[in-house]
């Protein structure tokens, strides 16, 4: 007998959507069988059709071919994972960057997750981690028109069901195949992008949250191999990092 846990289609998210969360929102979806990345087909569609606002759009794959993660690195994406890109045009009334952006997608994420049990770390600036393996990854991007912010746009992985490489753990990996439903972990995950936005209302809880969740207290800097301690996050959301008596703070800016 088919396992409908496992089906999936925009339809059945939409579904989970409605009937779980309050949304103040109506999202344009498209799901696809498989594609080279819902980032390259998240850009496709904007160029064609411009964002309306309060009508985020969002772009699903079961399954993608060079998933695209942080500074470009690769994102195993086989089937059984959540795998998705959206943008939402918004307008804010202070000032973001993408990093900051990230780190309150994170947030947002983990709380859901939280919710069925699972205590996530975050690797700064935009990784889920459960026991030093990675569950979820986060492409956050600003597009800007000159100095106007024009769209919020952002990239997530979940690895749910899902075969993982050895760095990786998935949902199944931790809680069995308990609330494996894909369709639900599409709406969570949407849901989660949504909470972003009131949480950058409050950068400091933004800031404390992901400092109580930090995966590691120690960073080191790729380029000079120097192992520095993290003191906290910045209202920016960089790395407030120490090292004897000199004080940095870190950034990694993803708007393009």
């Amino acid at each position: 007998m088919k396992n409908r846990k496992f089906d999936r289609g925009v339809g059945l998210i939409c579904r989970y959507h409605k009937l779980s969360h309050a949304s103040k929102r109506s999202w344009k979806l498209i799901l696809k069988n498989i594609c080279a990345s819902t980032e390259i087909e998240l850009s496709k569609w904007i160029a064609e059709k411009p964002v309306k606002k309060n009508q985020p759009i969002a772009i699903f794959s079961s399954c993608q071919r060079f998933g695209q993660g942080q500074a470009g690195r690769f994102w195993h994406a086989p089937k059984g994972g959540v795998w998705v890109s959206a943008a939402i045009k918004k307008e804010v009334s202070h000032k973001n960057n993408s990093q900051l952006y990230g780190l309150a997608v994170a947030l947002a994420l983990v709380e859901r997750i939280e919710r069925v049990g699972v205590n996530v770390n975050i690797k700064w600036p935009n990784d889920l981690l459960v026991n030093g393996q990675k569950l979820a990854g986060i492409l956050p991007r600003l597009i800007f028109r000159g100095e106007k912010l024009r769209l919020f746009r952002v990239g997530v992985g979940l690895n749910v069901f899902n075969n993982v490489p050895k760095e990786g753990i998935s949902l199944k990996n931790i809680m069995g195949y308990k609330n494996m439903n894909i369709n639900y972990w599409s709406s969570e995950v949407l849901l989660a992008i949504e909470n972003s936005f009131d949480l950058l209302e409050n950068k400091s809880f933004i800031c404390t949250q992901v400092e109580q969740r930090l995966w590691s207290r120690k960073y080191i800097d790729k380029e000079t191999g120097l192992k520095w301690d993290i003191k906290g996050i910045d209202p920016s959301g960089g790395l407030i990092l120490t090292k004897e008596d000199e004080v940095k703070v870190f950034q990694i800016e993803n708007d393009f």
